[in-house]
C-alpha cells in the first residue's frame, strides 16, 4: 500500500521482464566490446636457461606481443629449492609501425647463489610513459 492506503502502481510483468531483458543486453554488449577492444594477446615462454656460475645465469625465452604496445617482463633464476635467487626486468618498448614481434631473447642474471633453472615468469603491457 501506498501512501493514504492507495495501491502501489506496478509494471506489468512483461513490460519488467522486457526491461530487465534489455538492460542485460546493453551490459552483456558493453562488456564484450571492452573485452575486445582492449584485448592485446601477449605470450611467452622458456626456450632454455644456462648456468655459468653461483652468481650467473642466463635465461634464453620467447616473446610475442604486437608491437604498438609497450610490454615488461619479468625473468627469475630460482635454487634448487624453488627460490628466486636472480631476478631481471626487461622492457621491450613499442614501435611506430604495429606489427606482430616474435622476439627471442637471452637474458643474462645475477644470482645470490648457485641456480638450478632460469625462465620467464611473466610478460604483460604496461603505459608507454610508465
Amino acid at each position: 500500500m501506498g501512501r493514504y492506503h492507495t495501491p502501489k502502481k506496478r509494471l506489468p510483468p512483461k513490460t519488467r521482464n522486457w526491461l530487465i531483458a534489455g538492460a542485460l543486453g546493453v551490459g552483456v554488449v558493453g562488456a564484450a566490446y571492452a573485452g575486445i577492444n582492449n584485448f592485446t594477446p601477449i605470450s611467452s615462454q622458456d626456450v632454455g636457461f644456462e648456468i655459468i656460475s653461483p652468481t650467473q645465469a642466463v635465461a634464453t625465452v620467447e616473446v610475442s606481443y604486437d608491437s604498438k604496445n609497450r610490454v615488461q617482463c619479468e625473468v627469475r633464476a630460482m635454487n634448487d629449492s624453488y627460490a628466486v635467487v636472480g631476478f631481471k626486468t626487461v622492457v621491450l618498448e613499442a614501435e611506430e609501425n604495429p606489427r606482430h614481434v616474435q622476439l627471442k631473447l637471452d637474458v643474462p642474471l645475477r644470482t645470490d647463489n648457485l641456480a638450478t633453472t632460469a625462465g620467464i615468469e611473466d610478460c604483460y603491457k604496461v603505459p608507454k610513459d610508465f
